[in-house]
């Protein structure tokens, strides 16, 4: 074999041996630093997020103090808000959940007692439909959920000190990056400046489609369609799941689908599940892409890859994270002619020169 040949053949290897090891050292620091490293990420990713609208009120003002006053103090009473209103929506469900087990064992005795050709035998059984569908098993989901988001919102603490300090060290860091990386100073700034607008692009068309998506699930269930229990709950759980890619409102879509052949009869229930499902698919396959363009640009794969990891480790807050920090991961890998065709395998689509 050619020296030179073996030589790159080594050079492979110590480098796949690399990537291995960074990639079981980073999953390692992201489950046992989760406390600090989550809402470090939260608090970046914030400071992009505000960013536009904080440079449009400073233009306005010309004071950094009020722009960024403004934008976070508007974020904190909307967060605020939100948590009572869930409250108040969780509330309201859990009254209607001994109606929704009164219609669950008055269908199954309907079944049970009826000639579905021996599948009424399943029906006789209640456990298996107690487990697949029992109000509880449904109220229980919802609140695993809302904690979820619940303790998400509680890291907020921590995540406004760290947004603090990163914009009380927002110019100096740049300072001290161009002394020390001179070389690199404008890669690292097309690396701020693309995910300033990714990032925005993502949480707008995000906002855009999950508000649209909810509204129409809400009407679904509502008393003007098919008045399901809990139904403006179900609307608000759509809207703040869909921001996890892929699997986020099919999660939502599960509690009323759930209810709705507890309450409804087979035929209708059916119905209201291709409708919500419809609804589905026009705002992810069709408005979303839209509005985000090439913006966002991840493999659909990655992003579902992404989702998994970060849900694992960091749960609900991770799987709605992990889409703008993999985002942001893609850029900072473009700018590298190293790794450059990680970037690439990680988008969904490139032009073939």
């Amino acid at each position: 074999m050619d020296v030179n040949a073996k030589i790159g053949i080594d050079s492979k290897r110590t480098t796949a041996a690399s990537v291995a090891i960074v990639g079981v050292v980073v999953y390692l620091g992201l489950v046992h630093l989760k406390p600090i490293l989550m809402p470090l990420a939260m608090a970046v990713l914030l400071y992009f997020l505000i960013k536009p609208p904080e440079q449009y009120i400073h233009a306005k003002v010309g004071n950094r103090f009020v722009s960024y006053g403004t934008v976070i103090l508007t974020f904190i009473i909307t967060m605020y808000f939100l948590s009572i209103f869930l409250y108040e929506q969780l509330s309201l469900f859990v009254e209607d959940v001994p109606e929704i087990t009164a219609a669950l064992e008055e269908k199954r005795a309907k079944y049970a007692a009826s000639d579905l050709y021996g599948l009424e035998i399943i029906f006789s059984d209640s456990t298996w439909v107690e487990v697949l569908a029992s109000p509880s098993n449904i109220e229980t989901f919802v609140l695993a959920i809302l904690g979820s988001l619940g303790a998400f919102v509680g890291t907020m603490v921590t995540v406004l000190i760290f947004l603090l300090f990163i914009i009380l060290e927002e110019h100096t860091i740049a300072k001290r990056f161009r002394a020390a990386f001179p070389a690199s100073t404008g890669r690292a700034g097309n690396i701020v400046r693309d995910s300033t607008e990714s990032i925005s692009a993502y949480v707008v068309s995000k906002v855009t489609c999950s508000g649209g998506q909810a509204i129409v699930m809400t009407i679904i269930l509502s008393p003007v369609g098919f008045n399901i229990p809990g139904w403006f709950l179900f609307g608000v759980l759509c809207f703040l799941l869909d921001f996890i890619p892929i699997l986020g409102a099919l999660f939502a879509t599960i509690p009323p689908v759930l209810i709705g052949f507890i309450m409804m009869e087979p035929l209708t229930a059916v119905f209201m599940l291709a409708l919500l499902i419809g609804n589905q698919q026009v705002f992810g396959s069709l408005v979303e892409p839209n509005l985000s363009g090439a913006k966002i640009g991840i493999s659909p794969l990655v992003l579902l890859l992404t989702v998994m990891l970060f849900s694992q480790v960091w749960g609900i807050a991770g799987a709605i994270i992990g889409a703008p920090m993999i985002i942001m991961i893609r850029l900072i890998l473009d700018e590298n002619e190293r790794t450059r065709p990680v970037a690439v395998m990680m988008a969904n689509d490139v032009e073939e020169e």
